[in-house]
């Protein structure tokens, strides 16, 4: 039997009033299991409004999502109970302030899954050893760093035991010395933990290592798709050569 993907996107456009962020006919991707599928383009290009169609953050203006082959696009569909089996991290930490790192991941364990307290304190203790913040637990988020506030909002995540995990330029909020931290923890997802990852970001070089796919969007469309040694080191596509030569001047 063959492998079925763990989402799929058919056809998927999405218009803002005269604005089309996702062209038709449509945007088309799958990913399956333990895949990391790197969305790479130009501010604009449609990358996170192709993420945030997926587990319908925004509504797609036509088009299917499956996740685990099931549609979610459909009106019947419970989106709440699907999004406890797709976890999301922002650019902005989206953490509650007032809140200790170890209530912050225990919100989601308490109020959406309903854990017992045995098993809630358990997995908070465990995120935190993966994110290596364990002696964070009871600060504030504004006493952290902002890359220890984004390792937080991925722990939170990553508690919920998620079966896919977007990633929406999770590093572009920070400085570089606190990037590293930040793709250290997504690299072990990655490695340790074999997670199936959608990430968007300019961050090259772990695209190249541990992109299994690499994806390049721009003007709402697809260009181009391909392993990372095609995309980075051969690319056959003017529009993303132009692209890479940009980003590689900035760095």
């Amino acid at each position: 039997m063959t492998e079925q993907p763990v989402i799929e996107v058919r056809n998927l456009t999405k218009k803002f009033k005269d604005f089309e962020a996702l062209k038709s006919p449509g945007v088309s991707l799958k990913v399956m299991p333990k895949e990391v599928v790197v969305i790479i383009g130009s501010s604009g290009s449609g990358k996170s409004t192709l993420l945030r169609c997926m587990n319908r953050l925004i509504e797609p203006t036509t088009g299917q999502v499956f996740f685990n082959g099931e549609e979610i696009t459909t009106k019947e569909i419970n989106i709440n109970e699907v999004r406890k089996s797709i976890g999301m991290v922002f650019q902005q930490f989206n953490l509650f302030m007032h809140l200790t790192v170890g209530a912050n991941i225990r919100l989601p364990l308490e109020k959406v899954l309903k854990l017992p307290e045995d098993e809630i304190k358990r997995r908070i203790a465990e995120v935190l050893v993966t994110v290596n913040l364990s002696e964070k637990i009871d600060a504030y988020p504004g006493e952290l760093s902002g890359g220890q506030q984004q390792r937080v909002a991925i722990a939170r995540v990553f508690a919920m035991r998620p079966k896919l995990i977007f990633f929406d330029e999770p590093t572009s909020a920070l400085d570089p010395e606190l990037t590293g931290e930040v793709l250290s923890v997504m690299k072990k997802l990655v490695t340790e933990f074999h997670y199936t990852l959608v990430v968007v970001t300019h961050e090259i070089p772990f695209a190249k290592e541990l992109a299994s796919r690499v994806i390049f969007m721009d003007e709402g469309e697809i260009i181009y798709r391909g392993p990372p040694g095609d995309v980075f080191e051969n690319p056959s596509n003017e529009r993303l050569k132009k692209f890479l030569s940009k980003i590689l001047e900035m760095h």
